[in-house]
C-alpha cells in the first residue's frame, strides 16, 4: 500500500511534465489558504538516506525503499525534516513538516515537492518516474489501510514481452511475484527478449510458461509459418507450455480470428510436440467472434483479461482494491468456461517498470505447474518416486552386504569365534594346508608359534 505524503485536503499544484519552458522533475502539493507546518508523511516505508540543507529546497529528506515494497527513492523538498539520516521509518510515518519561511525555504511559497526516483536520487533526466503513477489509488494519513484480506493462496505473476525489456526478474520475485508468462512471437514478429526473459526468469527461480500472440491467416502469414518461428524461438524445447493468444483486431477493432483459427492454431501446436495450456482472451473479443462465441470445450484451460478499475500499482495491493478474490472476473466466464487465471489489470508497478500486465492464479504452485505443463509436473513425479524406491534398494543392499561382511571377518574385522578367530579366509587357508594343499599356512598357527618364540 502507499500513503500520500501530504493530510487530505491538499491538491496538485504543479504536475510532473513541461512547465515554464522547462521541465518539472516531480509533482507539488499545496492547500487553499497556505499550507505552512502542515505535516509530511513518508509515502512507504523504508531508510531515510538525507535529512537537512539541500540547493533550491532549503531543507529536503530522501527516503530508499527496499525491493519488498517497490524499491527507488522518495524525495521531499520545501521542508522541516523531524527525521535523521539512518532513522527507519514506516509508510504514513510523519516525517516532517512545511518550510512556510522563504528565506529558508527555497525563497517559494509554501507547499511540497514530491519526486519518485527508480532507483536511487539522480539529477534531472532519466531515473526520475511520475509520481503520480505510484500515488494513484494512494491512502490519505491517518486513513485505514485495505486488510489484503482473503489473498491467502493467491500466487500473483506477470506477463512479459519486450515492451518490458530490462524489468528485472530478481527484483520481481523479491517483490512476491512467483510465475511468468513470456511472449515468444506476434505472428511472424519475433518477440527480441523472449531468451533474456527465459534465461531470467529459470535462473531466479519464477514458475514459467509462453505465449502466441496469434494472428490471423487474413492478416498475410499462414498459422504454420507463425509455429516455425515458435520452433525457432524455443530451439527443440518441448517443457514450456505455448498459450495461444486470441486478440488480433483490425480496422476499426474488427475481429479477426475465427474458432477455426483457434483450433488450427492448437492442433499445429501439438502435433509438433508442443504441450498448450489452453487460451487467453477477453469477453470484449471471444464473445464478437466472426461466428460467434466459440465453446471453450477442448481447448484447455483459460486466461482471462478482465482489468475492473485497471488501477496503477503493486500487483498485490491493485488486486486488493478491486475485489481480491472477490473479483467480477473471476465469475465471468468466456465459452463456458470460468477463468483459471486472471489477468485483472495492465498498469502494475513491478520492479520499478510501468505499465506491466498483472496475474492471479487461485491456487499452489504445484497446482500452477500442472497447469503450465502437466507432463513435466508428471515426469517430477515419476522420478521422484523411482528415486525414493531406488534409494530403499540401495538400503537393503547396503544391509546385506554389511551382514555378509559381518559373516566373512567377524565383529571389527577380529574374526569369528567359531573358526578359533579366524576370518573366513584364513579358516579356508588353514584348512587347506590341513589337507596338504601347495602354498597354503594357517596364518593364526604362525602368528601364535611366532609369540611362543
Amino acid at each position: 500500500m502507499v500513503c500520500m505524503p501530504v493530510p487530505k485536503g491538499f491538491v496538485t499544484t504543479s504536475g510532473f511534465g513541461p512547465r515554464w519552458g522547462d521541465f518539472h522533475w516531480g509533482v507539488d502539493y499545496g492547500k487553499e489558504g497556505g499550507c505552512a507546518d502542515e505535516p509530511v508523511f513518508a509515502v512507504k516505508s523504508g531508510t531515510v538516506t538525507r535529512s537537512g540543507p539541500a540547493s533550491g529546497f532549503g531543507n529536503w529528506i530522501t527516503i530508499d525503499h527496499p525491493a519488498s515494497n517497490g524499491g527507488g527513492e522518495t524525495v521531499y523538498g520545501h521542508i522541516i525534516p523531524e527525521v535523521s539520516v539512518g532513522d527507519r521509518v514506516e509508510e504514513g510515518q510523519r516525517i516532517g513538516r512545511i518550510n512556510g519561511e522563504r528565506a529558508t525555504n527555497g525563497g517559494v511559497a509554501p507547499h511540497l515537492h514530491f519526486e519518485w526516483h527508480e532507483f536511487s536520487w539522480v539529477p534531472p533526466g532519466k531515473g526520475r518516474l511520475n509520481p503520480a503513477v505510484m500515488l494513484d489509488g494512494a491512502r490519505w494519513p491517518g486513513q485505514v489501510r485495505s486488510s489484503l484480506k482473503d489473498l491467502a493462496g493467491v500466487r500473483f505473476g506477470i506477463d512479459i514481452s519486450e515492451h518490458q525489456d530490462g524489468l528485472a526478474l530478481r527484483k520481481a520475485k523479491a517483490e512476491g511475484i512467483e510465475f511468468v508468462i513470456l511472449r515468444l512471437c506476434d505472428g511472424t514478429y519475433v518477440d527480441k527478449t523472449f531468451r533474456s526473459h527465459l534465461e531470467d526468469a529459470e535462473r531466479n527461480g519464477l514458475l514459467v510458461s509462453t505465449y502466441w500472440y496469434l494472428r490471423a491467416p487474413s492478416e498475410g502469414t499462414t498459422i504454420a509459418q507463425q509455429v516455425d518461428v515458435i520452433d525457432r524461438q524455443l530451439g527443440g524445447r518441448k517443457d514450456l507450455g505455448v498459450w495461444i493468444d486470441v486478440e488480433s483486431v483490425g480496422q476499426n477493432q474488427r475481429k479477426l480470428l475465427t474458432g477455426d483459427d483457434v483450433w488450427a492454431a492448437k492442433r499445429e501446436l501439438e502435433k509438433r510436440g508442443y504441450y498448450v495450456p489452453g487460451i487467453y482472451s477477453g469477453a470484449w473479443y471471444w464473445e464478437h467472434m466472426p461466428g460467434g462465441e466459440p465453446s471453450m470445450d477442448g481447448l484447455g484451460y483459460l486466461w482471462v483479461s478482465n482489468y475492473g478499475h485497471n488501477r496503477t500499482g503493486a500487483p498485490r495491493v491493485t488486486y486488493d482494491r478491486d475485489g481480491g478474490n472477490g473479483h467480477s472476473g473471476w465469475r465471468y466466464p468466456l465459452g463456458d468456461r470460468r477463468p483459471d487465471i486472471l489477468q485483472f489489470g495492465s498498469n502494475g508497478i513491478v520492479a520499478g517498470k510501468h505499465p506491466v500486465d498483472v496475474n492471479a492464479f487461485r491456487g499452489s504452485l504445484d497446482e500452477l505447474a500442472a497447469i503450465f505443463n502437466p507432463t513435466s509436473s508428471k515426469e517430477d513425479s515419476v522420478n521422484a518416486e523411482q528415486a525414493a524406491r531406488l534409494e530403499g534398494k540401495i538400503d537393503t543392499l547396503l544391509d546385506y552386504a554389511r551382514k555378509i561382511y559381518f559373516q566373512l571377518t567377524g565383529e571389527n574385522d577380529r574374526g569369528l569365534p567359531q573358526s578359533g578367530r579366524r576370518t573366513a579366509y584364513d579358516l579356508q587357508s588353514a584348512i587347506a594346508e590341513k589337507v596338504g594343499v601347495p602354498d597354503t599356512f594357517d596364518k593364526m598357527a604362525v602368528l601364535k608359534a611366532k609369540k611362543e618364540v
